[in-house]
């Protein structure tokens, strides 16, 4: 019996609807630590850019999350992965949330990492095989909806009850409402077809693709974290550098919400090589400082297709039930923490002006190893 519920995976509506909110809620997790910085500066007599480590804290959680599930795949407790990836980010979550030390904030925002990870992983794979031909638009609908939760938490911190940690409180009750589901909800996936094609050279592939996530992600962290900076450089007020920002997010989850019925219809290979082209053009377009803020707006839904699809792309060459997808979505997480590192030690050499520069030589770079898959897949498959 247990075989052949892991043989075939079509999702019920409930378990649907479980993967999308887990989605909306480490959406909102990851966008709330921008807003809370400034307080826990204060909160804890903290010196200026301290308060950034709870970001790192999460990254670093979120690769130990998504890296277990190679081993974790193994084991019966998998079976629970869901309920206790919620479990971790509800406990992570009330340690932050409790503000009794800055040590047991860091611990707070490691350990909601680890949960991340777990959902990201788990639910993502389990969306890419289980929709049959739909699959790859569900899997842009799951993470539109982490867009949406992203752009919504951080209104916690205007509501004038929400001051401190009562925004992670408020996090914390929103996870304990879904924490039954998730233990309810069982996102181990189908065994791969034996039979399946796969790639002759699968290593090369495989070593592409790492480096393919990881540029992409980089580039979409870098835009992130850089936007505001580099057109305030080239003398838009700051007003406006925020409000094109804002408008940056808004097309990114557009962009997402767009796609679902095109990945319908389109090869995810070709998305990903149009998200790239696209992006390289709208960055060095960026550089010409009459149209930046519009560009910078514009490169908001060209960037937001990128994850999932080079995600569905991988999927369909190596099955989502490889090992090798932990691997692919922890390259994806240590290019969005070590590119934007690579740029923040290259903008003094350079100067800020020439951010979207360099961000736009990382894009022509992932480009090139975009067509160079494309090209070694389409050998492969031409030579079976």
């Amino acid at each position: 019996m247990e075989d052949s519920i892991l043989t075939s995976r079509r999702l019920s509506p409930l378990t649907t609807a479980t993967g999308l909110l887990s989605f909306a809620v480490i959406g909102a997790s990851q966008a709330m630590y921008g807003p809370a910085l400034p307080h826990f500066t204060e909160r804890f007599a903290l010196q200026p850019g301290a308060a950034g480590l709870i970001v790192s804290a999460h990254s670093a959680g979120a690769i130990i999350g998504i890296l277990s599930g190679v081993p974790l795949a193994r084991l019966p407790l998998a079976r629970w992965r869901v309920g206790i990836s919620l479990a971790l980010m509800l406990a992570g979550a009330l340690c932050i949330g409790a503000e009794m030390s800055w040590a047991l904030a860091l611990v707070g925002g490691l350990v909601i990492g680890i949960g991340f990870g777990g959902l990201a992983l788990g639910i993502n794979s389990l969306y890419a095989v289980g929709f049959g031909h739909r699959s790859p638009a569900m899997v842009n609908l799951l993470n539109a909806v982490f867009g949406i939760g992203a752009m919504l938490s951080p209104l916690l911190f205007l509501v004038d009850f929400a001051r401190g940690g009562m925004p992670f409180f408020v996090l914390a009750g929103v996870i304990t409402v879904l924490l039954p589901l998730g233990f309810m909800m069982d996102d181990r996936l189908p065994k791969a077809d034996p039979n399946a094609p796969r790639p002759g050279n699968r290593r090369a592939a495989f070593l592409a693709f790492i480096v393919l996530l990881a540029l992409g992600v980089g580039v979409e962290a870098t835009t992130v974290g850089y936007a505001a900076t580099y057109l305030v450089a080239i003398g838009v007020s700051l007003e406006g550098a925020t409000t094109a920002t804002s408008l940056f997010f808004l097309l990114f989850m557009l962009g997402r919400l767009s796609i679902v019925p095109i990945s319908l219809r389109v090869k995810s290979s070709h998305i990903v090589m149009g998200s790239l082209l696209l992006t390289t053009l709208l960055l060095l377009a960026a550089n010409v400082v009459l149209i930046a803020p519009v560009m910078i707006v514009l490169l908001g839904a060209a960037i937001g297709i990128y994850f999932p699809n080079c995600f569905n792309w991988f999927n369909k060459v190596f099955a989502s039930s490889s090992s090798g997808t932990a691997y692919i979505m922890a390259s994806g997480l240590t290019g969005g923490t070590l590119i934007p590192a690579m740029v923040a030690q290259l903008v003094p050499l350079v100067g800020e002006r020439a951010i979207m520069g360099l961000v736009a030589s990382f894009s022509f770079v992932a480009l090139i190893i975009g067509l160079f898959v494309k090209a070694r897949l389409a050998a492969s498959e031409a030579a079976q």
